[in-house]
């Protein structure tokens, strides 16, 4: 990892509106300029796989791949006319990507590029993609920041689209960590006051010392003060040995509170977000913010309360009795200080990297082990147990090279700061010794000021170490603001509609919509569902199905048209009256660990137990919940361990009857199970969809044969739309060539 001193220059990847000074003459040969040049990107690869520079340069009409070597004169691939071609691709191999174009029904290889290319030659598709279609490229898809690097520093991001953890600015870390206190000002008043008499109290036994020294040991006289000198020393210790006590009871208190605090705002924060977010975080990442990150907040109160403040006024209060006792011994005792400062910020600069690198190797172990405890099953399924430890200690070494390189480099700048410290010490000794010597000072003096030459060097070490944990606290901070700042959170609309019963209807506008904005994957989609409707939603995989699901749910929002229940865009509605109306029984059903009623009550907590039992005979669930010794108290394990599929499926069928919505999505509910548990589901199913808007995925066609209408989705774009008749009526139609080879499989099978 560089260090934070110098910025990585990262290599121009997309040129807009112009051509390349390197390939002016060779662009003008195949008919591009200045003028008709769209864009251009640079990749790193030649076709037969050497490092080398190439530009693809895209006109309206024409794309090419061109080298500025100037030993290479003709193209290197092209030039091509984008009006003959019906299709662009990125072809992924190892470690390498082709970019290519379809010509007769024939991929042609237009450029190479590494991985590390990838983002800007999916940018590029994306616009050629457009230009088959006769549409204008979108000049923000090209130039919008890199989604996985800093585009200043070249650091990978924590995640996708995620604030640089070098470049962002730690000013504001700061003062919103220290705006976290403001509920608890009385109880940082009360610490300053104590951590003030606490320096006063520091500052007392060098000077009964000198006092001990010069007035009754040194002349022999006042033995009777000697008592009272030895009481003010265990009075000023046993003061400050009780101040502690309450400076650390409170500060922890105040601490704890701050970290109880954040972890509600983070949770309240991370349920908010919208799917998009942890489309793009991995699950293991945010826990370890959740869990490990917040804790440097536990220490923040008492590190500057107990540590930097402290510090600082012993600096100032015993700096100014040095200069009281001797100015000229005092100047002394400043002669280490720039070569702390000095060492600090070297520190800082060369060290920080290395807490990010820590981190990161910290979420990615608990990434991985998220992954693997959560398919344990899978990992003893194929026998790979030795397989995954090895990953794990793969990782467990990631961790270890990262402390290790992080606490060596602590441990070698405190010995250095112990080194010079003790090297300003020998100097005032020296010095000072000539001084007594000379009879300028008393030795009473002398001795109380090594006294307070240790007060005064102690902490500032310990300042020059608050870097060590500043740095830290920095990057957690910065990692836990991320989230808080995140605006993934759909925004809710400012006036919501509340409608107090809900009908029904669904209905698409025009819906273009795409997890990335500048690639759709519903493109133009219109049609509408009358309340009480059964609609069947059929197509091949990846055809957008499961999008439009998550429309209707507004798990995402449309980039063009309306997504409306009820005459009511679902951007307008209220989202709890859209969240109570709408049920979804998916595929796998997920189910948390607890008592199979309090799954079932999940949507409707305060349901009583005759409701649920309820719930579950419409969803012929309960007489396999009876059969088992705790019945509905039954305690499940992850995700429902110890229930069949179909046993979960109808548990879940179960959970949506309970809230009774008015609108039901079943996406592909009965398709992972075996025949007789799809009765009993297609049972329940009866049940569930009566009087309901019910819209169904489904691949088993059969199925939807009793549907009102079935919508046949190919492409992103609804391609066939009628009764099962009507569609099938349609010989040459999709789905009368879907039925047609389910029928064939299913005679195959028999």
């Amino acid at each position: 990892m560089p260090s934070s001193s110098t910025a990585v220059v990262e290599p121009v990847r997309i040129v807009l509106g112009q051509v390349p000074e390197s390939l002016v003459a060779k662009a003008a040969a195949v008919g591009i300029t200045n003028e008709t040049c769209l864009f251009a990107v640079r990749s790193d690869l030649t076709l037969q796989g050497d490092n080398g520079e190439v530009w693809l340069l895209v006109s309206a009409e024409t794309i090419v791949a061109l080298s500025p070597d100037p030993a290479q004169v003709a193209p290197l691939a092209g030039p091509f006319e984008l009006r003959k071609a019906d299709k662009v691709r990125c072809f992924q191999t190892v470690g390498s990507a082709f970019l290519q174009v379809r010509l007769d029904g024939l991929f042609l290889s237009v450029v190479r590029f590494s991985n590390a290319e990838r983002e800007a030659f999916g940018k590029a598709r994306n616009q050629i993609e457009r230009l088959l279609t006769g549409q204008p490229i979108i000049v923000e898809a090209l130039n919008r920041p890199s989604e996985v690097s800093c585009d200043r520093c070249g650091l990978p991001l924590p995640g996708r689209g995620s604030e640089c953890p070098r470049c962002h600015r730690h000013r504001g870390i700061l003062v919103r960590s220290l705006g976290l206190m403001r509920p608890y000002t009385h109880a940082i008043a009360a610490l300053l006051a104590m951590m003030i008499a606490g320096v006063l109290l520091d500052l007392v036994p060098p000077l009964l010392t000198r006092l001990l020294v010069d007035k009754v040991l040194t002349v022999k006289q006042h033995l009777d003060w000697l008592p009272l000198v030895l009481l003010g020393l265990v009075a000023a210790s046993g003061g400050r040995c009780i101040l502690n006590i309450f400076i650390g009871r409170l500060s922890s208190v105040v601490g704890t509170r701050i970290t109880r605090e954040l972890r509600e705002q983070l949770h309240a924060k991370l349920i908010r977000l919208s799917v998009d977010y942890y489309n793009r975080h991995s699950v293991g990442s945010l826990m370890s913010r959740v869990l490990y990150d917040v804790d440097y907040f536990q220490g923040f109160v008492s590190q500057v309360a107990q540590g930097f403040l402290l510090n600082l006024m012993l600096v100032i209060g015993v700096g100014a009795m040095l200069f009281a006792m001797n100015w000229r011994l005092a100047l002394l005792v400043l002669l280490p200080i720039p070569f702390v400062i000095v060492g600090t910020l070297f520190f800082w600069k060369h060290v920080y990297p290395r807490y990010y690198q820590f981190w990161d190797s910290q979420s990615k172990m608990a990434q991985l082990l998220s992954g693997l405890l959560s398919g344990i099953r899978l990992v003893k399924s194929y026998g790979q147990e030795e397989r995954e430890s090895k990953r794990f200690a793969q990782n467990t070494a990631y961790v270890q090279d990262a402390r290790r390189k992080l606490e060596m480099a602590s441990a070698t700048f405190n010995p250095l700061m112990g080194y010079v410290f003790g090297l300003g010490g020998l100097i005032v000794w020296y010095a000072g010794g000539k001084l007594v010597f000379n009879e300028e000072i008393s030795l009473g003096t002398l001795m109380a000021f090594f006294g307070y030459l240790g007060m005064f060097y102690a902490p500032i070490s310990a300042l020059s170490m608050f870097s060590n944990w500043l740095t830290g606290f920095l990057s957690g901070g910065q990692r836990i603001f991320e989230i808080l700042d995140s605006s993934s959170s759909l925004p809710e609309a400012a006036h919501p509609v509340r409608l107090a019963g809900i009908r029904g209807a669904v209905e698409f506008r025009n819906v273009t919509f795409g997890y990335d904005p500048y690639t759709p994957v519903i493109k133009g989609v219109s049609f509408s569902i009358e309340p009480g409707q059964f609609v069947g939603i059929v197509g091949k995989s990846g055809s957008g199905k499961t999008s439009i699901v998550n429309l209707i749910c507004r798990f995402y929002d449309v980039q063009q048209g309306q997504v409306l229940v009820d005459g009511t865009d679902v951007r307008e509605l209220n989202q709890s009256t859209l969240q109570r109306q709408v049920g979804l029984v998916l595929q796998d059903p997920f189910l948390f660990r607890g008592t199979i009623a309090e799954n079932i009550a999940y949507g409707r907590p305060d349901a009583s137990l005759i409701d649920i039992m309820d719930a579950a005979r419409a969803a012929n669930a309960h007489e396999f919940i009876t059969r088992r010794a705790a019945a509905y108290d039954t305690r499940l394990g992850e995700n429902g361990a110890g229930l069949s599929g179909g046993e979960r499926q109808r548990i879940s069928i179960a959970r949506a009857l309970l809230c009774n919505p008015r609108i039901l999505i079943l996406d592909e509910a009965t398709s992972s199970v075996d025949t007789e548990s799809e009765q009993e589901i297609q049972k329940a199913l009866a049940h569930l969809c009566k009087g309901r808007t019910t819209i169904a995925i489904a691949h088993r066609l059969s199925t939807l044969k009793n549907s009102d209408r079935i919508v046949v989705v190919d492409d992103g774009r609804v391609a066939e739309c009628g009764t099962h008749d009507e569609l099938m009526a349609m010989e040459n139609g999709i789905y009368h060539k879907l039925v047609r080879i389910q029928t064939e499989l299913t005679k195959l099978e028999v």
